[in-house]
Order: structure tokens, then sequence, then C-alpha cells
């Protein structure tokens, strides 16, 4: 008999913790008042502390308890983002409630996400470069080194949204012609931390195997016909 371990349906395979209204639901007045936090976060940025403190629950009284909002105040890699509502990912088993006698020692945390600085401008590219200053000999005005840039606005992922307000842009030190060796690649990886995102489309239980699609010989016949 097999000693190996099947997941049938969509499993989280990095859930390590419980539901949010199942950790809730067993605090007085909902859990207002107390510490929750993720067990991702603690496994991204064991250094800088990320939790939640309760400050009103709603459930929707669903039978799984999956639905409901939640009102906390948020602090993320140890920065206070302020009052945010929750109603996304509540259902993934990765929740853990802080006790009490280690909410000083998480609140305490000294070390704090520093700011992200991202570039203010990026290059041109060379093709664009070369039509512009075609552009200018043409009209008789002179090309100017500030043409060779344009300023950059950032797009941000909603999954990024609330660091908005710690998102700077300067002007690289180090010009290049491509924005890529002009950006630091740690400060966009540190907004992963230690676990690089990955997506797994499909499950495969036992060892890998070809099917073929079709035989030799309808192929054949398939080419005797259309010549």
């Amino acid at each position: 008999m097999s000693s190996a371990i099947r997941f049938i349906g969509n499993y989280d395979v990095n859930a390590e913790g419980k539901f949010l209204w199942e950790i809730l639901g067993q605090l007085r007045q909902l859990g207002v008042g107390r510490i929750v936090t993720k067990n991702e976060w603690a496994r991204k940025w064991p250094t800088q502390p990320s939790y939640i403190k309760i400050i009103r629950a709603q459930p929707t009284m669903d039978r799984w308890l999956f639905g409901g909002k939640v009102w906390g105040e948020w602090t993320y890699r140890g920065r206070n983002l302020g009052i945010y509502e929750f109603a996304d990912d509540l259902n993934r088993s990765d929740w853990r409630l802080i006790h009490k006698h280690e909410e000083q020692e998480l609140m305490e945390g000294k070390e704090a996400m520093g700011d992200i600085i991202l570039p203010k401008s990026f290059p041109i590219p060379p093709l664009q470069n070369l039509l512009a200053k075609k552009a200018c000999e043409k009209a008789g005005v002179p090309f100017r080194e500030e043409q060779t840039r344009a300023p950059l606005q950032l797009c941000i992922d909603p999954e990024f949204s609330m660091l908005t307000p710690f998102i700077k842009q300067e002007e690289p030190t180090k010009k290049s012609t491509s924005v890529y060796d002009e950006v630091d690649p740690q400060v966009l990886l540190d907004l992963y931390g230690k676990e690089i995102p990955v997506k797994v489309e499909a499950w495969n239980i036992g060892p890998a195997s070809f099917t073929p699609r079709f035989s030799a010989t309808e192929m054949k016949v398939t080419e005797q016909h259309s010549s």
C-alpha cells in the first residue's frame, strides 16, 4: 500500500493555520481588540511584523463561515497602514491568533520596511531617439539631452496598492539605455519577500506518460488525400 499523501480538490499547499472566522467565532465580541496574523507574512518577512488588530467583525453567518467583513488596524511589515476593510482571502486557512502574552513583543518589532525607491524617468528607446533627432534636424531645432528620457508614471498592481504612500520616485543614479538596468532588482524582489510567487495549473498523479493523439496510419491516409 502506497504511503504517499494525495490531496483531492483545490488544496492550498501553503496554508498552515485556520479560517479567520474559525478563530473569531470562538472569541468574545468576535475578537474585537485581539490581534491576528497570517503565516504567509511571517514566512516572507520574518523580521518585519505584520498583523491586524480587530476593530469590528461582521460575519455573513453562512454554513461554512467563509463570508463576512472585518475592519482592523493593519500593520504591514512594521509600517502602520491605518484602518482597512478586509472581505477577501478570509476563508484561506492561513490565519493565526496572537496570544496576549505575545502581543507586546510583536508590536515592539523594531525593524520596519523602508521606502520603495523607483525611477522618476525612463530612457526612450533608441529608434524613437533616432526619429526625434531627425525630426529636430528637419525642423532646424537643436536636440537636447533631456529629450532622451520621459517621465515614468507608475501603474501599481492592486496587490500592492496599500504601499502607495511608501513608493518614492527619484532620478536614477546610474543611467542606461534600458529602464531594467536602472532599477535595483532587490527592490522588486523584496515586495515578495522570501517566497517568489508561483502558479500551479494542474496536478498530475503518477509517472509522466506520453499519449499519441494520432496514429501513423491515419496521418498517412490524410497526407494521401491532401496530395
